[in-house]
């Protein structure tokens, strides 16, 4: 009895030294480059501080999303996942990742530091399944100079833009949305449909997340001003935006902030001649502006079936530092020619290596900027059904309101179909 006991006591001891022994497994789909900044920072800070061994693991960008959906099948999941915007929820209500909210206080300490826009695409009836990683906003650049020789002043709402429209293409120029319908990139112009639909009071759904509300009123008024500038305003369907903007052809434009590095390391001569700004706005009823635009980036999954899930938490909690995520921005401007990365966390975007009347729009723009929420449908399913509206109305020259509505109908029902696929895992949710 007493070798028996002995023995359970060894296995248990080896069992429980294999555990500890082994990383916390972080999986990232982002470049080798960023990894290793990620993997420097958790060797030089986090490891000494806690004791707890982290493996950056790099994972291919070609399907990641599947590789997480066969990782949760199969039980071999890391304790964290870097994923997309909806990733979090979508494996969430699956069972495979961990409802943050468990974490109590110290969960709502690092939401308090993220902007709520930035939030909505891991919320879903009550569950919060992921936090951000970084953000990816979209903004507007100017030329300065090209508009001061014009003698225009930079857009601060669409119908500001509509005024200086006309003397833009008598001069040969003009304005560029973020993604239009360029090849290689139309495939994004969901993120230009959103920024009016959402300037309008519009959603991509109903409140309670079981229709789409691209049928709403105010969804097919900001769809159809979007068509408009394509088909009554003259803006082009696809150009080369950082050409276009670097020769002075496209002097505004709506642009990601990685144009924005690009444009930082890729034309110096450029220096002092441009600027950053927000998106035009729509006037509301009170007088304000609304400058909401698309905001979105990579986020954070922490998976239930993993050994060590509350260490894993603990390295969230700690790369979501304003310290730390400080330090990354620093480091990837420096490190990463042409890249950025802006933190999710408020309270460190400051840290950033770029000028001060830039961080300041940044700010704002991030405050200003809504992510979509999750519905069950998944991301790709939902985009593709707001890219081929866009291309009906805005390429075909479609009614926008027949394209739109046709979008809503395909959207409902794809809606619907989740919604009987998901009950069994939607009823554990509301328990």
């Amino acid at each position: 009895m007493f070798k028996k006991r002995i023995m359970v006591l060894f296995i248990f001891t080896v069992f429980s030294l294999a555990v500890f022994a082994s990383p916390v497994q972080v999986w990232s789909p982002q470049s080798i480059e960023w990894n290793k900044i990620i993997q420097e920072l958790t060797d030089t800070y986090f490891t000494p501080a806690t004791k707890i061994p982290v493996q950056v693991q790099s994972i291919p960008w070609s399907g990641f999303e599947q590789k997480y959906l066969l990782a949760a099948a199969s039980g071999d999941v890391p304790e964290v996942g870097i994923t997309g915007s909806l990733g979090p929820a979508d494996l969430g209500i699956r069972g495979a990742t961990v409802d943050l909210s468990k974490y109590g206080k110290e969960y709502q300490a690092l939401r308090s530091q993220m902007y709520p826009g930035l939030m909505r695409s891991f919320e879903f009836m009550g569950t919060n399944f992921g936090l951000p990683m970084q953000m990816v906003i979209y903004p507007m650049v100017y030329r300065a100079d090209v508009l001061q020789e014009l003698g225009l002043n930079v857009p601060k709402t669409w119908n500001d833009l509509y005024t200086i429209l006309p003397k833009l293409q008598a001069n040969k120029k003009n304005f560029y949305t973020a993604f239009a319908f360029k090849e290689g990139q139309a495939e994004v112009v969901y993120a230009d449909v959103s920024m009016f639909i959402w300037q309008h009071g519009g959603d991509w759904y109903t409140p309670d997340r079981k229709r789409s509300g691209l049928d709403s009123p105010q969804a097919i008024k900001g769809f159809t001003e979007f068509a408009e500038l394509f088909t009554k305003r003259g803006i082009p369907k696809a150009a080369e935006s950082f050409m276009g903007f670097k020769q002075g052809e496209l002097p505004l434009m709506l642009t990601s902030m990685w144009q924005y590095a690009n444009i930082e390391t890729a034309a110096p001569e450029l220096k002092g001649k441009w600027g950053l700004a927000l998106v035009p706005g729509t006037k509301q009823a009170d007088g304000s502006i609304n400058h909401a635009a698309y905001i979105g980036g990579m986020t954070f999954a922490l998976f239930k079936d993993a050994k060590r899930v509350d260490d894993g938490f603990l390295w969230l909690k700690w790369f979501l530092s304003p310290d730390i995520q400080g330090q990354m921005a620093q480091r990837v401007a420096k490190e990463v020619v042409g890249s950025i990365f802006i933190p999710a966390n408020i309270n460190a975007i400051n840290a950033m290596q770029i000028p001060a009347e830039h961080i300041k729009v940044v700010l704002e723009q991030a405050k200003a900027s809504i992510a979509p929420a999750y519905a069950l449908a998944p991301e790709s399913v939902t985009q593709r059904f707001i890219n081929f509206a866009a291309y009906e109305a805005a390429v075909e020259g479609k009614d926008p309101a027949a394209a739109i509505k046709k979008a809503a109908r395909d959207m409902t029902s794809e809606l619907e179909k989740k919604q009987k696929e998901y009950a069994r895992y939607i009823s554990k949710l509301q328990k």
